[in-house]
């Protein structure tokens, strides 16, 4: 066989190169069957020597020859010799530029992972008096203002169930010191949020943030408001409301804005689950902001 078996089936010393011998055989494997459909006799007329008849000869020869299963030593022979048709000064700049994207991709995780921990460590995650920071702050000053939020993380729990409008409407509210308080899903009244502190929001528009959700949950949650929707003896519903520090600092962290404005989505570090997996909360879409952290 003049050309190499690789040659005949089309393919480019840089993709034998870079593909497993498994994922290359796969390849191949698909190839022959694609163009035997095309160029075999029993199933398109033979148009004389050069034509489809010994096309498809040519086809069965090229993949005995590449037969990984029946004879890997062939395979392999074939292959060195294939990839060695790279040119080498186009090689070594391809391998140039992918360490180099390497690197580059290393000191954004490097310094992804540093602010993140920096975020972490400003608060002491200690309680007030005891050598800590004040309890329920953000990185970013928040005063006498109150926040409406969508949850969105039960909002996705419920898709498929009917329940009332509201049932994943919560608020926060600052006072005048900052300190936050939270009324959660399904309660009358607020309660102060001792390790919740807010880092920043994204934009709903700049990620798109429910396919980032952890599907293992979080914890479960059931509340008075949705208890009313699924009946009282209905299952726990799974708040998937954290998104993994890698995933955050992947999709996230770069939209982050130390600012809480309408049509974004709200995070925090929430000390028990932070410290337990890492992860980021998500509170919600912040659908409203107004003046009074009082009451």
């Amino acid at each position: 066989m003049e050309k190499n078996p690789f040659e005949i089936f089309g393919l480019t010393p840089e993709m034998a190169a870079r593909l497993s011998e498994k994922d290359l055989f796969a390849v191949l494997k698909a190839m022959y069957r694609a163009l035997q459909k095309t160029v075999h006799p029993d199933v398109s007329r033979p148009s004389g020597k050069g034509g489809r008849g010994d096309r498809a000869v040519e086809l069965n020869l090229a993949f005995e020859a590449l037969n990984l299963e029946r004879d890997p030593a062939a395979f392999r022979r074939y292959r060195k010799a294939f990839v060695a048709r790279r040119p080498q000064s186009v090689y070594r700049r391809s391998q140039a530029l992918e360490r180099e994207l390497a690197l580059r991709a290393a000191r954004e995780e490097r310094l992804a992972t540093a602010y993140l921990e920096r975020l972490a460590a400003d608060y002491g995650w200690g309680a007030a008096g005891h050598g800590g920071t004040l309890a329920g702050a953000a990185a970013f000053p928040l005063k006498n203002v109150r926040l409406g939020l969508l949850d969105v993380a039960i909002n996705q729990n419920l898709r498929q169930v009917s329940w009332s409008i509201g049932s994943n409407y919560k608020e926060m509210k600052f006072d005048a010191r900052g300190v936050l308080s939270v009324r959660q899903v399904g309660r009358s009244c607020f309660s102060r949020a001792a390790f919740i502190h807010l880092v920043g929001s994204v934009p709903a528009e700049e990620v798109d943030l429910l396919p980032l959700l952890e599907r293992p949950p979080a914890r479960f949650f059931k509340s008075p408001a949705l208890n009313a929707a699924i009946g009282a003896n209905g299952p726990a519903l799974s708040v998937l409301n954290l998104i993994t520090a890698e995933k955050f600092k992947s999709h996230v962290l770069a939209h982050l804005k130390p600012t809480a404005r309408e049509r974004s989505y709200l995070f925090s570090l929430n000390r028990p689950e932070f410290e337990e997996s890492g992860g980021v909360t998500l509170e919600g879409l912040i659908i409203k902001i107004e003046p009074g952290g009082k009451g």
